[in-house]
């Protein structure tokens, strides 16, 4: 042996912390239980807290998709904490969002809490904000101390357009903070409550076109977003052993909202034909069929299209 390496073999062997497989020796312990049966197809409860105890955080909640996540998870009877930079315009959806929660739960004779308990509240959240994000965590465990992270939704990004030329260096620091910074930001204040209490949970992150491939006037965004799912990537394989499914939704395609429809002249009181348009009631679905996922079969990605969309 040569001098070499006889000085590296005294040296200490650094434990990698963030690999948790440990050459996978945790497959061969037997387990002689049997499984528990399988569910019909949405009727499994969510993964991580039961209930009672789970908390659905959607941040980036506005008319379309965010709300209605939050929607769909509120009549399973969850209780959902809804997040944007300006909270005035949640009160109203929060205050619904609570009675479909309740409604759900007395329907199923399920536990409606405390007297006054509230199953769903708004919170103001800039993205733009690190510290934001990581106080109004803190702040929605403090709202409910008896409840427990279990899902949590990561809607927020900035989308600018423009020949590569004429975009600034602000637009594109702005897009990484968006997307890169406070999904980070984001993905690691919930992580951290959901390894505290031990009972897993999801993280779901919503992607665009630009996550996998970069369009003409979409720099900056496209950085941003790819960021994002490579972020999202890693997460997954460091976390999905602790019992965290992380996952990364690619939205390819137009949603539709009343924005949408100005912007390209339709005609008041009109929508988009089927098929050319993504319709937010239908792909929030996909989010909860991603949160009632188990853990022998989780989904990391998943893309969403309208039928008649280019791909």
């Amino acid at each position: 042996m040569t001098s070499a390496n006889k000085v590296a073999a005294k040296q200490p062997q650094r434990e990698d912390k963030s690999s948790p497989r440990k050459g996978r020796q945790d497959l061969l312990v037997p387990e002689f239980t049997p499984h528990a049966p399988v569910k019909r197809l949405g009727e499994d409860l969510l993964h991580g807290p039961r209930l009672e105890e789970h908390i659905v955080i959607v941040l980036g909640v506005g008319p379309g998709l965010g709300l209605s996540i939050a929607q769909t998870f509120a009549k399973r009877g969850y209780t959902t904490a809804i997040l944007s930079r300006s909270k005035g315009r949640l009160d109203g959806w929060a205050d619904a969002l609570h009675d479909e929660a309740r409604a759900f739960r007395q329907s199923h004779d399920l536990p409606l809490g405390a007297e006054g308990e509230r199953l769903s509240a708004a919170f103001a959240c800039d993205a733009l904000d690190n510290a934001s994000i990581r106080q109004t965590i803190d702040e929605i465990c403090a709202f409910w101390p008896g409840k427990k992270v279990g899902t949590a939704c990561y809607n927020a990004s900035i989308r600018k357009r423009g020949p590569f030329l004429e975009q600034r260096l602000e637009q594109i620091q702005e897009g990484v903070q968006g997307s890169i910074l406070a999904g980070f930001t984001f993905a690691q204040a919930v992580i951290a409550k959901m390894e505290a209490h031990g009972e897993g949970g999801s993280l779901l992150v919503t992607g665009a076109t630009s996550s996998t491939r970069g369009r003409e006037g979409f720099a900056g965004f496209a950085a941003s977003k790819s960021g994002l799912r490579a972020l999202c990537q890693s997460v997954a394989r460091e976390y999905g052993p602790k019992s965290v499914h992380v996952a990364h939704v690619i939205v390819d395609g137009l949603i539709e909202s009343d924005t949408a429809l100005d912007f390209l002249g339709m005609p008041k009181g009109s929508r988009f034909p089927d098929g050319s348009a993504l319709l937010p009631p239908q792909m929030a679905k996909a989010w909860l069929f991603l949160a009632q996922q188990h853990p022998s079969c989780w989904t990391f990605e998943m893309d969403l299209r309208p039928a008649r969309e280019h791909w």
